[in-house]
């Protein structure tokens, strides 16, 4: 039996406890904002209108043989797909599908656009409308402004103040007496989306402005998802997290590529050195054959 043992191969649990906490996030879909007892009893009056038009009329032979009645199955169908019709209208929202995560906030039309939390700079109250107003950058830099009906995303403005305040609280202008009669973030609600990790390269330094090359030199608040050169993490983020943690990991990388290069050069001044004694030698071997010679 040999005295090194093969070393085992890493399990999956250990493989995600390396990768740190999965990225989520929650899809939202819209709520109609009108009288929820008017939507069900106008889709109940529509199922039962609709049932007996169609019954009446494949069944109800009474109808057929009087010509007064003779119209009433046809009425009472068309009258159902009314009132159906009216109970969907009603019962959907136009607004669009909100995310709330880790990544920040995005809406869905057609396409995801996502405001990431390093990019808000306000959740404010609009008393008119009742709505949350977001202001900030999307992830391209571009200004984005949107509004959050409570009416129609109960649920997902509930999630976004408890997010934004939990991580970048400074933009959350809005008053305690407010707050306290806002919705709050059910921790049922929504559907949970698994996401990939974030992808550094490509991004840019929030300090020096310079563009990632390899992940290994990216370094990213947990909390806002700011990214920074290994080399450029200041002591507190901007949003108010401590990247104490980030700057020792950057500090020992350094100090690993530091030893490297001590040793690199250690290898080249060694080749050095026996590059000379090969010459020294070299040069005695010749002296010996020149004295030979002349003697």
């Amino acid at each position: 039996m040999s005295a090194t043992k093969t070393a085992k191969k890493p399990k999956e649990k250990d493989k995600k406890k390396e990768r740190g906490p999965r990225r989520q996030e929650r899809r939202f879909t819209a709520s109609s904002s009108h009288n929820t007892w008017l939507v069900r009893g106008l889709g109940v009056a529509g199922a039962i209108t609709l049932g007996a038009g169609t019954w009446a009329y494949m069944y109800g032979q009474s109808f057929t043989a009087d010509e007064k009645l003779k119209q009433l199955p046809q009425l009472l169908i068309a009258g159902g797909a009314v009132a159906t019709g009216l109970t969907i209208w009603l019962g959907t929202s136009a607004e669009a599908p909100l995310r709330v995560g880790d990544p920040g906030i995005s809406m869905e039309r057609g396409e995801v656009r996502r405001m990431p939390w390093w990019g808000l700079s306000s959740i404010t109250w609009e008393s008119g409308n009742l709505a949350l107003v977001v202001s900030g950058r999307d992830e391209s830099g571009s200004t984005w402004t949107f509004k959050v009906p409570v009416k129609s995303h109960p649920e997902a403005a509930g999630w976004i103040l408890q997010e934004a305040l939990d991580r970048v609280p400074k933009v959350v202008d809005i008053k305690d007496a407010v707050l306290d009669k806002l919705p709050g973030a059910n921790p049922h609600a929504g559907m949970k989306i698994d996401l990939e990790p974030l992808q550094v390269v490509g991004k840019k330094c929030a300090v020096t402005g310079r563009t990632i090359s390899f992940e290994p030199d990216a370094r990213v608040c947990v909390r806002c998802e700011r990214v920074y050169f290994k080399r450029s993490v200041p002591k507190k983020c901007k949003c108010g997290m401590s990247l104490a943690h980030l700057r020792a990991a950057a500090g020992a990388d350094d100090d690993d590529e530091y030893e490297h290069e001590l040793d690199d050069e250690n290898d080249e001044s060694v080749d050095d050195e026996d590059e000379d004694e090969d010459r020294d030698d070299d040069d005695a071997s010749d002296r010996d054959e020149a004295e030979k010679k002349r003697g």
